[in-house]
Formats: structure tokens, sequence, C-alpha cells
């Protein structure tokens, strides 16, 4: 075994910088003035946050030893992160596009509605 501060520090830092990946969304999509804005900033949270969760939970993991079962897994968690953020937030930014919303008035451009 190693150090338990070092240990405790490569567990706690990565799990403290998700929680407060989702804190400052939290305070920005409060601060956000529609709706595709808020998808925006939740997806890039997400996206973070969750893998930063995975990196604590595999170094908790590697404290009873390494196995490539544990390695494989968090391979397979990130992998999985990445694909469902990324479908999540294209679904919740498409859905609520189709909602038709007000934007925001500082949104310089609307690709989609066909606007020049």
């Amino acid at each position: 075994m190693g150090n338990p501060v070092v240990i405790d520090l490569l567990i706690g830092v990565p799990a403290l910088l998700g929680s407060l990946c989702f804190l400052v969304a939290t305070v920005a999509m409060n601060r956000a003035r529609d709706a595709l804005t808020r998808i925006n900033i939740l997806s890039v949270a997400t996206g973070l946050g969750m893998m930063l969760f995975i990196v604590a939970a595999y170094v908790n993991d590697l404290t009873g030893g390494f196995r490539w079962l544990g390695l494989i897994m968090a391979l397979v968690a990130f992998g999985a992160t990445v694909v469902v953020t990324s479908v999540a937030s294209i679904t919740l930014a498409r859905a609520a596009y189709r909602a038709d919303p007000q934007l925001d008035p500082r949104t310089a451009y609307d690709d989609l509605s066909g606007v020049q």
C-alpha cells in the first residue's frame, strides 16, 4: 500500500473537482436566459464531472490492488459517458428547439431556423 494521504488526495481531488463542475454548472444554468444555453452548460458539466467521478472510483478500486476487470470497467464507463452525454444533450437540445423557445437576444446566429 502507499501513503494514505496521497491515496486520499488521488481519490478526493477528482471527486471534488467533479462536484465543482456540477456546482458551477448549476450557478451558470440559473444565470442562462434560454433553454438551449442551459442544455449546453449541462452537457459539458455532465461529461467532465462524470469522468472525474469515474477516475475517483477507479483510484479507489486500485487501493485493493490492480485488477484487469477494474481497468476494463473504468474504460467502458468512460466510453459510455462520452456516448450517453453526447446523445442526451443532442436529444434534449432538439426537443427544446422544436418547442420553439425564445432565444436569448445575445445569440449571434441561429443555424437551424433557415433564416439568414
